[in-house]
Formats: structure tokens, C-alpha cells, sequence
């Protein structure tokens, strides 16, 4: 079946009664190339069999029924890493022509992108956001456990030329290494017009003490740039998670994001829903309780799928700790 094709839409009728827009984060993958310490523990995690994945045509028809029920309209594809999943070029021409969608955007550790940027802007892909924690070889290699980071370089690189814009920079904040690579990631960043994003670290199936003893607070790092440059707010949607500033760094400016689970909840005005690699609805990333959509929607059971979104939407609740035993790479990130 072609995930491509689109006539399976979901006609309009009822509707879940909550926001009239969302952003769906969708997981197409539990798998990834990379081993990023934040990501998953040591000793890994045991992938989903193939059986036990939903189908491309499967997420593609659980979306279009997102969108026309939950007032899902931005899609962002995750994983895992989303390119190492094959077929993943028609999800996104597939997601892109349905009614309802705006958006359809991928966040990425960027090593599939100098492969697969072109065709994916070709196909409707909207922008990325690309993980990079630091352009130092040896960091980014032990925090990735065998990572090369000029393979991320020419992602981002392939990401401008294809042209997929805006680019964005993901970087997590570790205490260590902090005051080290944030001055070059700004550089690498106002170099090529890139937005960049500081993410706080949060621990997620990850080793406790190696969280907490890397956790640093952004409010540090924006001390750092007040310090050494100018450092204004920009205007975003109340439901965006990254807070955003111009900054005049060294004499050019970029274009800065603070992204504070940990300090600064950004809880209350969340606008996000989650499906996993397997199917299933979460309300929250730290949410222990999934809502198994496409086993719904595979029954063929209309009423009972929405009224079971309708309750479980219900109970979306902010964390209480914005830390999970649950490894990010079998949530979708």
C-alpha cells in the first residue's frame, strides 16, 4: 500500500470539544543510528518487534483522523531517528496533501539528511530541527557513543540547499560542557543563519546520577550571553515551548530559544499530543498512560474510538516532575 495515497480521510463530524489547534508530535521509529546518553541507558533498549509497529498507511490514517477530530494541524515527525525508517518520504508527501494539515515538519539527529533533505522538501517537509549538542569531535562522540559529528555538519549543510527553512538547532545544555560549546554552537549558528535552541537537560531513562550531575539551568547560560552580547525577546505563540531572543553575538545576530522543562514549566499552555511508534496516543511525554489509537481505529469502532480520546484528553495533567524511568527513544521524543 502506497502511504502517499490519501482518499482514506476521515470525514468531518464529531469533534473531541477541547483546543481548536494542535501540534502532533509523531514517532515513526523506535530505532536510531545514534546512542545519545539522554536518550537511552548504557546497555540500550529492546527495539519493538517489526509486527508491533504501526503501518505508515496506519499512522498516516490515524493523523487525518487526529486532524479532523482533535484539531491537529502541525505534524512533527520523530522518532527514534525518522530517516532510518524506510518509506518515510511518502509518510511526509502522504501527511502533507491531508486536509487539515498545515504542517509537516521532522526533528533529526541529521546524519539521513544529506541523502534525504531534497527529497523530503520535494515531498511537502516543511523545516527541520536538527539535534547537534556540540561541534566538538570527542564530546559529540562519547555523548552519542560513536557518533562523528561532521556527518551532522553535512546534514544541516544539505538541509539549507535542498532548501528546507527555518533550520533549527537543538542543543542540550550539560553542566560540564557547557561554556565550552555554547560560544561555538552561536558562532556555527549566526554563520549560517540558523536558529538555535537551549534545551535543559531532563532525565529520561537515562543514569540518574550522570542527569543530575549534568543538569545546569538555562537562566546560567542566558547570564553567559547577557554578559557577552545584547539580548532581546522575540515574539512566539503562548504554546511554544522554546521562549525566543535575538542575540548580538560577537558583532552578528542569531536568533536564540530557551527551552526550560525543568526551571520554567511551560506546562499550562501545551498544545501537544504524542503518537508512538506503535500506535499509541500520549497526552505528555512524561504521561506513563498511552491511549492505543490504532488498535481503535483497527477495529473500525468510530464512537468508541472518540469517546475514548474524548476521556483520555480528559486527563491531561501537567507532570509533577518533568523526569521519566521511561527511555525518550521508546516514548518518541
Amino acid at each position: 500500500m502506497d502511504p502517499s495515497r490519501t482518499e482514506q480521510v476521515p470525514s468531518p463530524g464529531s469533534r473531541v470539544p477541547d483546543q481548536e489547534s494542535r501540534l502532533l508530535r509523531l514517532s515513526v521509529t523506535d530505532r536510531c543510528n545514534l546512542r545519545c546518553r539522554y536518550c537511552m541507558p548504557v546497555e540500550g533498549v529492546a527495539s519493538v518487534p517489526h509486527d508491533e509497529l504501526a503501518t505508515l498507511e496506519e499512522l498516516r490514517d490515524a493523523v487525518a483522523w487526529l486532524a479532523a477530530r482533535c484539531g491537529v494541524d502541525r505534524v512533527k515527525l520523530t522518532g527514534g531517528e525518522p530517516l532510518v525508517r524506510k518509506g518515510v518520504v511518502g509518510l511526509v508527501r502522504a501527511l502533507s496533501a491531508l486536509p487539515g494539515v498545515r504542517e509537516a515538519s521532522l526533528t533529526t539527529n541529521g546524519t539521513g539528511l544529506p541523502a534525504l533533505a531534497r527529497p523530503l522538501a520535494e515531498a511537502g517537509l516543511a523545516r527541520v530541527n536538527v539535534s547537534l549538542d556540540t561541534l566538538d569531535a570527542d564530546r559529540f562522540a562519547a555523548l552519542t557513543r560513536g557518533g562523528d559529528v561532521a556527518e551532522v555538519v553535512a546534514g544541516i549543510d544539505a538541509a539549507l540547499a535542498a532548501p528546507l527553512r527555518p533550520v533549527k538547532l537543538n542543543a542540550v545544555l550539560r553542566a560540564t560542557a557547557w561554556r565550552e560549546d555554547v560560544p561555538a554552537l552561536l558562532d556555527f549558528a549566526a554563520e549560517r543563519g540558523l536558529e538555535i535552541r537551549f534545551i535543559e537537560l531532563m532525565r529520561t531513562g537515562t543514569e540518574v546520577a550522570w542527569a543530575l550531575g549534568e543538569f545546569v539551568s538555562a537562566v546560567w547560560v542566558k547570564a553567559l550571553l547577557e554578559a557577552e552580547g545584547r539580548l532581546r525577546p522575540l515574539p512566539a505563540p503562548a504554546s511554544a515551548p522554546a521562549r525566543r531572543t535575538l542575540a548580538t553575538w560577537r558583532g552578528r545576530e542569531v536568533v536564540v530559544g530557551w527551552i526550560t522543562p525543568v526551571s520554567h514549566a511551560f506546562c499550562d499552555a501545551c498544545d501537544r499530543l504524542r503518537l508512538d511508534a506503535r500506535g499509541r496516543l500520549r497526552r505528555c511525554l512524561m504521561d506513563p498512560v498511552a491511549l492505543p489509537l490504532v488498535e481503535l481505529l483497527r477495529a473500525g469502532d468510530e464512537a468508541g474510538a472518540l469517546a475514548g480520546v474524548a476521556r483520555y484528553l480528559e486527563g491531561k495533567r501537567a507532570p509533577g516532575a518533568m523526569d521519566s524511568g521511561a527511555p525518550m527513544i521508546a516514548i518518541g521524543g
